[in-house]
């Protein structure tokens, strides 16, 4: 990804959230900066669990690339020069939908949001049952989380500080209502990944015998360490819950914005938002 200004990236709400960065990244007003982890990925072992405290330490030693190609400092000199809050006191967030696009971070004012891929394994990106008509009608299907047994897929998790992460809830709430509430999981795993090729399961990969779904292909090696679930929070829409594709899940990496809308959609089908993943 080279630096360019989160204004122009490419956003649509007919194709929303995507497309998503693909690294590690952290902008401000005028510039998506990419962020340079180490080569060697010394964060920890793969598979051993580390806590939000080593998560910080680890990412705030990247290095933000500039637009030459030059070393702007490490996250850290970063945060402090511009006078932001530092990342011993921010928190852990997935944002697997608008809330990790440079353009929409940009429309509400956020900047400065340190953000680094993921792995999820057992929990899918799916769509909620409700549309956002702020933009265009009928509306956009938000991104949520929904168990998925054998599954393993690609996100991002932000380091909002407590204004920002305010900011995300009145954005995702349309400045009313606690429709969006933060949300602690109690299933699934988390990792850092330094594998940002590797490929999610593809729609014939699933079987279904009528009742649940699962993934029966081995998941690929964890390549980094997991983080303890208690560090990380996720906003998860708690009014309804997740769409209902005839009983099925309807997964992100397999039906974009548009398609779902137009091919999948049926108002009125949902599955309640703590039947379709365990929290705290």
């Amino acid at each position: 990804m080279k630096p360019g200004s989160p204004r122009a990236w490419m956003y649509s709400a007919n194709a929303s959230p995507e497309p998503l960065p693909k690294v590690a990244w952290l902008h401000n007003m005028s510039t998506i900066f990419p962020i340079s982890t180490d080569e060697d990925f010394t964060i920890a072992d793969a598979n051993k669990e580390i806590d939000r405290k080593r998560v910080a330490e680890w990412v705030g030693s990247h290095t933000i690339i500039g637009k030459k190609g030059e070393s702007l400092g490490s996250i850290d000199e970063w945060l402090s020069n511009n006078s932001k809050t530092p990342m011993s006191e921010r928190m852990m967030l997935i944002v697997p939908g608008e809330l990790g696009n440079p353009y929409r971070l940009a429309d509400i004012g956020i900047t400065d949001l340190p953000i680094i891929p993921i792995r999820m394994d057992g929990i899918c990106r799916t769509y909620t049952d409700v549309m956002d008509g702020r933009e265009i009608q009928p509306g956009v299907h938000h991104i949520t989380l929904a168990r998925s047994k054998g599954w393993w897929e690609k996100t991002q998790l932000a380091f909002p500080d407590k204004n920002q992460a305010r900011k995300m809830s009145e954005w995702i709430n349309n400045g009313r209502g606690t429709n969006w509430l933060w949300q602690t999981l109690d299933e699934g795993i988390i990792s850092i990944t330094n594998d940002l090729d590797f490929e999610t399961p593809s729609r014939e990969m699933l079987e279904w015998d009528g009742v649940e779904e699962w993934i029966e292909k081995a998941a690929p090696p964890i390549s980094g360490p997991i983080i303890n679930l208690n560090d990380i929070t996720v906003f998860l829409h708690t009014r309804q819950g997740i769409y209902n594709h005839r009983g099925r899940v309807a997964r992100c990496v397999h039906y974009p914005q548009r398609v779902f809308h137009l091919e999948l959609y049926r108002r009125g089908s949902a599955t309640q938002w703590d039947a379709a993943i365990n929290t705290k």
